[in-house]
C-alpha cells in the first residue's frame, strides 16, 4: 500500500502543478488581506475532489464518462462556471472587502467555498482524472476500503499541498506585490478562466 500512495502522490502533485481552474481560484484568493479565503476556497475544492473520488469508487464516473450526453451537459455546466466567475474576476476591483458586517459578510465568507467547490465539482477533466486514477493505477479488484483510503489520501495531499502554495504566495515580500497589482492580477484570471471555459465548452473530445 505504500508504493500504491507514493504513485498517487506523484501523480497528483504533478497534476496539481499543471496551471488550471483550481490554481487560478487559489492564487486570486489567496491576494486577500487575510488568509482564510484562500482557505476556504481550498476546502471547497476538497469537497468537490471528494464527490469524485465517491462517484468513481461507486462506478458512478464509469456512466457519466461513457454518457456522450451526461458528459456534454457537465462540460457545459462547467464551462459556463468558469466563464461567470472568470467575468466576475474580470469587472472586479480587488479582493474582499473585510469591512463588511451582516448578511453581505456571509455571503462573502461563503464565496470561496463556492467557487472551489463548483469549479471543481463541473470539471470534467477531474472526473477522468480520478476515473483513471482508479481504473488504470488502482486494481479494479481492490477492496473498498482499500479504495477509500487512496481516495482520502488524494484529497488530504490536494489540501495540504495548496495550503502550502497559499503560504508561499503569501510570504511578505510576494503577497504586497500581489496586493499591489491585485486588480491586474484579478483580470488576468478573470482572462484565464474565461479561456478555460471556452476551451472546454468547444473541446469535442472525451
Amino acid at each position: 500500500m505504500i508504493a500504491m500512495l507514493m504513485i498517487l502522490a506523484t501523480i497528483t502533485f504533478v497534476s496539481m502543478m499543471s496551471p488550471g481552474p483550481d490554481m487560478m481560484l487559489v492564487v486570486k484568493y489567496s491576494g486577500t488581506q487575510e488568509r482564510w479565503p484562500a482557505v476556504v476556497c481550498i476546502a471547497g475544492i476538497c469537497c468537490g475532489l471528494s464527490i469524485h473520488v465517491t462517484l468513481s469508487i461507486l462506478g458512478i464516473a464509469a456512466v457519466i464518462a461513457a454518457s456522450a450526453t451526461i458528459y456534454s451537459i457537465i462540460k457545459l455546466l462547467g464551462a459556463g462556471y468558469l466563464i461567470y466567475i472568470g467575468f466576475k474576476s474580470l469587472v472586479s476591483e480587488g479582493g474582499f472587502n473585510l469591512d463588511k458586517t451582516g448578511n453581505k459578510s456571509i455571503n462573502n465568507r461563503a464565496t470561496p467555498f463556492r467557487d472551489g467547490l463548483l469549479c471543481n465539482v463541473l470539471n470534467p477533466k477531474v472526473t477522468l482524472f480520478i476515473l483513471a486514477v482508479f481504473t488504470q493505477i488502482v486494481e479494479p479488484s481492490t477492496p473498498v476500503f482499500d479504495k477509500i483510503i487512496y481516495g482520502c489520501f488524494i484529497i488530504f495531499e490536494v489540501f495540504v499541498v495548496w495550503n502550502i502554495f497559499v503560504s508561499f504566495i503569501r510570504i511578505k515580500l510576494i503577497l504586497k506585490q500581489i496586493q499591489k497589482f491585485q486588480i491586474i492580477i484579478n483580470r488576468i484570471v478573470g482572462v484565464v478562466l474565461i479561456g478555460f471555459g471556452g476551451l472546454l465548452a468547444l473541446d469535442e473530445g472525451q
